[in-house]
């Protein structure tokens, strides 16, 4: 039989599960940001009545996933992806639960963050088994899918959503938060079956466990044996950053001014559209056609990714968003910003994201660093991204209740310019090359 390279064995059935597991953190992600957005419809009317409460509130779940990402992805570097990856979201099922009998702010704060942290330990791990088990020359799409799951976990609870608010009333939000306890609970007994990653097996100089998974991978489609990949040896460590700063600078500056902008827009939208006029199933539907652009911006990427490469594809995106932003806040400075306008304005930048810095900042930090610390720096990316939106749902409701909307949104464009120099300037190119 044929004997191919791991990073050039072609897709198979065993990589699109893997690929659907792998993407379940970032699902759940997208799920549970968007039912504190939700949420909080209601919750402004009782426990988060203030907007400084709003804040704390909003950035609850960021703070754990900053702590659960730097922490995991450092020790799944060095006891492995597949320990952490089956149960690290039992925390986000059983703290998104016990989040729908809270009672006041500092219960609501507490079991968000945990959840979080749940949330941010899987961030590192599935997006380094993505990558180590991608072909070459079409990982850059396996990530981007990886991170589109973003968005269908945002586009499912609201869906989910719509029949509970119908028909719960007060109680809604309450139920809202039990649904995100079920899904964690499937991940985990899915994910139970595969296999640890081989190129951290190879890495760790477990040479015959990497070559049996690389030939388990390639058994379907007909091929007998495959070499394990060569990696990089070296220490794992937080020290060894070091030897990457500019890259880690990178990654870190670049995902942290793409979420303050995005998770600062995207956690209020539907309370902006409520605000604006109409009910909350109006305000749903408006929220869910924000997502044409979100998928015409990733359709763009994934066609693109693998063709022009990852720097030319961020830094449009971060660009042109950036110019969009200022363009609608300066036109309406002085005057109204009726719904069209914010439903323009947002729709703009998450299509222009979504062409570049939605999808390659997450891809990046995996693509850029060894084996050894990949995960690390993962993590240590996410971390930075997490501040990034907690700087964003924290300011923004602040920023328009103290000036207006105008200001938050010139205030969001000032970092998507900061996305794009960090990129233009220190950003390497990975298309098509191997991990290392």
């Amino acid at each position: 039989m044929e004997t191919v390279a791991f990073d050039q064995l072609p897709g198979t059935r065993k990589l699109d599960i893997i690929t659907m597991l792998s993407s379940m953190g970032v699902f759940m992600d997208g799920y549970a940001l968007s039912i504190f957005s939700t949420a909080y419809i209601y919750l402004m009317n009782s426990f988060l009545d203030k907007a400084i409460f709003v804040s704390f509130g909003a950035a609850a779940i960021y703070i754990g996933m900053f702590f659960g990402s730097i922490t995991f992805g450092r020790i799944s570097d060095s006891h492995g992806r597949r320990k952490i990856f089956v149960y690290d979201m039992a925390l986000s099922s059983i703290f998104l639960f016990l989040t729908s009998f809270s009672s006041n702010l500092l219960e609501f704060f507490i079991f968000e963050a945990i959840a979080g942290i749940g949330i941010g330990a899987d961030y590192p791990i599935s997006s380094s088994i993505q990558a180590e088990f991608s072909p070459r020359k079409t990982r850059g799409r396996y990530l981007v899918f990886n991170i589109f799951s973003w968005t269908i976990g945002s586009v499912v609870f609201y869906v989910i959503s719509i029949p509970i608010v119908l028909y719960s009333g007060n109680f809604a939000w309450r139920l809202m938060y039990a649904t995100g306890a079920v899904i964690p609970v499937i991940v985990i007994l899915s994910r139970r079956s595969l296999p640890e990653s081989p190129y951290w097996l190879s890495e760790k100089g477990r040479y015959a466990e990497a070559e049996k998974v690389t030939n388990w991978m390639g058994i379907d489609i007909g091929i007998k044996a495959l070499p394990a990949p060569s990696v990089e040896k070296g220490k794992t460590s937080f020290s060894e950053i070091g030897k990457f700063f500019p890259l880690i600078l990178f990654t870190s500056l670049a995902w942290l001014s793409y979420d303050i902008a995005s998770y600062g827009v995207w956690n209020y939208t539907p309370s902006l559209f409520v605000q604006s006029g109409g009910g909350y199933v109006y305000a749903i539907i408006a929220t869910l056609l924000e997502e044409l652009p979100v998928v015409a911006g990733t359709l763009i990427c994934l066609i693109y990714v693998d063709r022009i490469g990852r720097k030319k594809l961020e830094s449009i995106g971060f660009g042109f968003a950036g110019i969009s932003l200022v363009l609608f806040g300066l036109f309406s400075l002085h005057g109204s910003f009726p719904f069209l306008y914010i439903f323009a304005a947002f729709a703009l930048m998450h299509f222009f994201h979504n062409i570049g810095p939605t999808n390659i900042t997450y891809l990046y930090p995996v693509e850029i660093f060894p084996t050894r610390i990949r995960a690390t720096a993962m993590g240590i990316s996410t971390a930075a991204s997490r501040v990034g939106a907690i700087l964003g749902v924290f300011a923004f409701p602040l920023l328009i209740n103290g000036l207006s909307i105008s200001y938050g949104l010139l205030f969001f464009a000032v970092f998507e310019f900061i996305g794009l120099a960090v990129t233009v300037i220190l950003a390497p190119e990975t298309r098509n090359k191997s991990l290392q």
